[in-house]
């Protein structure tokens, strides 16, 4: 099966490190065989590359720029009559609405994959829907749920993103602690997300400067990829040094090493304001074994039981502080929630199990296509 994956690739986030997953070096190419056409060179193009994938460059595209999606589309459509494809995939109404067209032009069946279900500016979503894909694919049922008006009779599929454990580095604890600075007896909690406000870092910071200092860190993995990214990064640079945390918080940028840090944490703690449509950060930190503490939103309950972390309501410092300042206390609490954490990630880490399952769903989108 030979999948062409269409995207921006301006931007690193959850969205692709799932390309990432399904590029050769990991997900190898049976049952599929997944190549990548990007817009822009950069981290995701790079990663994808070094991870063995065919990654096709199209040229940087901006929307009210015509010639540039003209020459995109010509681009693309190129690398679509090269050779038969069972799909072409789309992750964005952007990617939807600039290369819809080109797409079905070629006969190729148009599948969109949704990582979110709320609609973004009215008039992208508008020049989306001119490109009607054969089938969309709900990165949860959360999604599937609140997107089904948008959907309307479009056929749709819950598929969650293809996730792989990280390799295990016995190592990582010790040898991070140590470039850190970190002491070996602290309990580090972790938070790697996009710099975005909904991620609730400010919450996190918050909640724990209402905890005693001492005996605690905080890890602060991921940094700012655009302008407002950039503002709110320098908020909670100032949040941490009015409450007088410059020694308990680490801000330590964009990493490629994630998974190290993940497994040289304790704690992961993203106290979202709003709705995760999946959460691949947290499956992630289930599989490094870290009892994993965020709000009871979006598709979080799917993913997180009482057993491997802790849900807590949406905007409470308090019942946030609780959780933490308990976990914090209780190496008993930590040890048996990350036990248990290991054993859930195994769920959402069968890579072999959906590759197997995303297969079957884009022959559907081939056979919809079809009729």
């Amino acid at each position: 099966m030979n999948v062409l994956h269409v995207h921006s690739g301006n931007i690193f986030g959850g969205v692709e490190r799932m390309l990432e997953t399904l590029a050769p070096a990991t997900a190898g190419d049976i049952p599929i065989r997944s190549s990548f056409a990007l817009c822009f060179e950069g981290r995701v193009g790079d990663t994808l590359r070094a991870a063995g994938a065919d990654v096709h460059h199209l040229g940087p595209v901006h929307a009210r720029r015509i010639h540039e999606i003209w020459r995109a589309r010509r681009a693309l459509l190129s690398v679509l009559n090269a050779e038969r494809w069972t799909a072409a995939v789309v992750h964005s109404a952007w990617s939807q609405a600039i290369f819809g067209p080109t797409i079905l032009k070629s006969k190729t069946p148009l599948v969109r994959w949704l990582h979110a279900p709320r609609p973004g500016p009215h008039w992208l979503e508008y020049w989306s829907r001119r490109s009607c894909p054969s089938l969309v694919l709900c990165n949860s049922y959360y999604t599937r749920e609140a997107a089904r008006l948008r959907l309307g009779d479009i056929p749709a599929a819950v598929q969650y993103p293809p996730a792989v454990a990280f390799s295990k580095n016995e190592q990582a604890r010790s040898r991070l602690r140590r470039e850190l600075g970190t002491g070996s007896d602290e309990v580090v909690i972790i938070i790697a997300a996009r710099m975005e406000a909904w991620k609730g870092h400010d919450l996190l910071l918050k909640s724990l400067s209402t905890l005693p200092p001492g005996g605690w860190e905080v890890w602060v993995a991921g940094g700012p990829q655009r302008p407002s990214e950039c503002k709110y990064f320098a908020a909670l640079a100032d949040q941490v040094r009015t409450a007088g945390m410059v020694q308990h918080v680490r801000f330590l940028g964009q990493r490629s090493d994630v998974g190290d840090l993940l497994q040289a944490a304790d704690i992961y703690c993203q106290p979202n304001r709003d709705s995760e449509p999946f959460g691949l950060s947290f499956v992630e930190a289930l599989a490094a074994g870290l009892p994993v503490v965020t709000t009871r939103l979006g598709a979080a309950p799917e993913i997180i039981d009482g057993s491997c972390g802790v849900l807590v309501e949406p905007g409470s410092v308090e019942a946030l502080t609780h959780a933490l300042g308990t976990l914090i206390e209780s190496d008993s609490e930590r040890q048996k929630m990350s036990a248990a954490a290991s054993v859930r990630a195994r769920e959402f880490c069968n890579l072999p199990q959906s590759l197997k399952g995303l297969s079957a769903q884009l022959a559907r989108a081939s056979s919809y296509s079809l009729h």
